[in-house]
């Protein structure tokens, strides 16, 4: 098998033996994925890629959206220009909904996450969680297809402490006037506009809220922390941490994450909402920053900093996901610890980062 992407052949597999039959539904269908040049939304057009090649069924035809505002669209080499089972469309989410074809599938991914592209475009931000939403539910009315909208467990803010693991139950304590109200309140109402869809206009669409995803495929410009920490490794950098590094979260391996996401879209019975995140090993900003150090190998600092001008300082001082639902509707479990994730992470890294300009 040839390397898609910018990820691991290996993690493309191993997402390939756990979905197999659940991707076989998707056999001759129309399928739109916005934010299709993202982290997450490469890892799907990679997997259909894949499944597409491997199969003799009906292939599963892609529409790729995507406005690139965070990310890079593929070169003029990339095996996804040559696939005719691929329809590259440059343009945001939206566009989505004035398509001509018959959809029978919508991933909606498209949105800005991190915390320093949303402060620089919070108009962007709120156009992708909302109106662009509003505009594929209309669609996916109209041709009666099922519809995934990406949320975000930042709509849970900073919950209080009884409830963390927190629960879908939870209603969240956000703000909304602040740097993090574009983002949080945006995909709240995104997911309001999804429940008044489902029970107004019966149509199908499910909510995920992803808890610190992570996996190869992550930029150093995406600004999350585990690139960042890998980044400054690779260069000889310090460790940065914000604030005092007490802060704790948990981190799920994208193989987990992608499992996951497919079978509520695709086998779920009723239209729900579901945490996705592995609620092991919560772990601190600080203890983060040894784990990947040692891990490494690396003789490197970690340097405890104030907030960056361009970074929100409200930062919610746990999160870790309740999956119990999840769990009990799919018997999913997360099969990629955090130390196995962060090691596949830097043996991509060390490979894919000198590279990128």
């Amino acid at each position: 098998m040839e390397s898609f992407l910018h990820y691991r052949a290996e993690d493309i597999q191993e997402i390939l033996d756990r979905v197999d039959s659940t991707l076989k539904k998707l056999s001759g269908k129309t399928v739109i994925v916005t934010g299709a040049g993202g982290f997450l939304g490469g890892y799907f057009i990679a997997l259909f890629q894949y499944f597409n090649s491997l199969t003799n069924l009906s292939p599963i035809y892609v529409i790729a959206l995507d406005n690139y505002v965070t990310s890079s669209p593929p070169g003029k080499n990339d095996p996804r220009r040559k696939d005719e089972n691929i329809e590259w469309i440059y343009g945001d989410a939206y566009l989505g909904s004035k398509l001509p074809n018959r959809v029978d599938f919508v991933f909606h991914l498209a949105g800005i996450a991190s915390p320093e592209h949303y402060q620089a475009n919070p108009l962007m931000t709120i156009d992708a969680a909302v109106n662009s939403t509003r505009a594929l539910l209309e669609k996916s009315l109209k041709d009666k297809s099922r519809m995934l909208y990406f949320s975000s467990s930042e709509i849970y803010g900073d919950p209080h402490p009884e409830f963390v693991p927190t629960p879908e139950s939870y209603r969240g304590n956000v703000a909304c006037r602040g740097p993090r109200a574009c983002y949080d309140e945006s995909k709240r109402l995104g997911e309001t506009l999804c429940w008044v869809y489902e029970n107004y206009f019966d149509v199908f669409v499910s909510v995920v809220r992803p808890f610190n995803v992570f996996g190869p495929g992550m930029m150093p410009k995406d600004y999350r922390v585990v690139p960042n920490f890998v980044s400054s490794i690779l260069s000889g950098q310090p460790l940065h941490v914000y604030g005092n590094g007490n802060q704790t979260r948990t981190f799920c391996y994208i193989n987990d994450a992608i499992v996951a996401f497919l079978k509520i879209l695709i086998e779920g019975t009723t239209p729900d909402i579901y945490n996705v995140g592995n609620p092991k090993s919560e772990i601190s900003m600080l203890e983060l920053a040894t784990l990947v150090s040692e891990l490494s190998h690396a003789d490197v600092k970690t340097e405890v900093i104030d907030y960056p001008s361009k970074y929100p300082k409200d930062d919610p001082f746990r999160r870790c996901p309740d999956i119990t639902k999840l769990t009990k509707d799919f018997a999913f479990q997360c099969e990629v610890e955090l130390e196995e994730g962060i090691n596949r992470f830097l043996i991509w890294a060390r490979e894919a980062y000198p590279k990128i300009k």
